[in-house]
């Protein structure tokens, strides 16, 4: 059990049919999921009797407290045949987020999977969106292996609805030297030599909006470091233009899922002014996970 003596927020398992039903509320409370999209209570039991996790957040202890956000994963294999979980959903109550509540959850699920002895967890990011790109590759050190294209096919909650459903493959080596770093340091600063030294892998322009549109790539670049620029903020770009943000999604799925064919991993989320870019490394995965 994980308290925060500001707040009494408790995160521990959830393996009854109340905390279950707290599950559907928050999926409907922050994707807006219609009840055919949501992970219902029967299949939530299901998971956790199989040996997956559900770890819920709660706001304080006793009859009256209210879930506020839950992490949930099932047990999978991983390329190798070893096992793994799949990360499957994390959620945060609207009134809780940007206050660390989700990197709470991540750090306690990887505490819990590390006590069943498995050493690695997946999920799938969209590789659009800068903010998760920061909060898993920045924060928890995860790496983006793989480029999905239209991996769930048409998403029917309002966040992700009239856009392919295009995912990085995200893995986090729980008990890497690189996680290890970044959970006890936060992720090491650029210097300008090293920035000096990364080319450019595709091109954009301003629009009058203030938004960027790509501009195309030319698979010709093939340093050891490549910075590949995705918009900064995704979900303005989703309201404000979706053709431009599908026309975003048909060129990122080109040029990255052709760059990451060719052993490229994405390791890191920069962010400059309004403008935000993946750092793509050539090198296999063991070099990176020693970093």
């Amino acid at each position: 059990m994980h308290t925060n003596e500001t707040t009494d927020l408790i995160i521990e398992p959830v393996a009854d049919h109340s905390g279950y039903r707290a599950c559907e509320r928050l999926q409907r409370e922050v994707w807006g999921f219609a009840d055919v999209a949501l992970v219902p209570d029967h299949v939530l039991h299901t998971i956790v009797e199989a040996g997956g996790l559900l770890l819920g957040a709660y706001d304080g202890v006793g009859p009256g407290r209210e879930m506020v956000g839950f992490v949930l994963s099932l047990l999978g294999r991983h390329h190798d045949g070893s096992l793994r979980h799949c990360s499957m959903m994390a959620a945060v109550s609207p009134d809780w987020q940007n206050r660390g509540l989700g990197y709470r959850l991540k750090l306690a699920q990887r505490e819990y999977v590390l006590k069943q002895g498995i050493s690695v967890v997946t999920w799938t990011f969209d590789p659009l969106e800068s903010r998760n790109g920061h909060f898993n590759l920045n924060k928890l050190g995860a790496v983006a292996t793989q480029y999905l294209p239209n991996y769930y096919g048409e998403f029917r909650d309002t966040r992700n609805r009239g856009l392919a459903s295009d995912r990085f493959l995200c893995e986090w080596h729980l008990d890497s030297a690189r996680v290890k770093c970044r959970l006890d340091r936060g992720k090491a600063a650029l210097s300008a030599t090293e920035l000096g030294q990364m080319e450019l892998a595709n091109r954009t322009q301003r629009l009058p909006s203030g938004l960027r549109r790509p501009a195309g790539f030319e698979y010709e670049v093939q340093g050891s470091q490549l910075l590949f620029e995705i918009p900064s903020e995704l979900q303005r770009l989703r309201q404000e233009d979706l053709e431009l943000a599908r026309a975003w999604r048909l060129e990122t799925r080109k040029s990255l899922a052709t760059y990451m064919d060719e052993g490229y991993i994405a390791v890191q989320l920069l962010h400059q002014s309004d403008r935000s870019f993946l750092i793509l490394r050539r090198a296999g995965l063991e070099e990176v996970l020693r970093e």
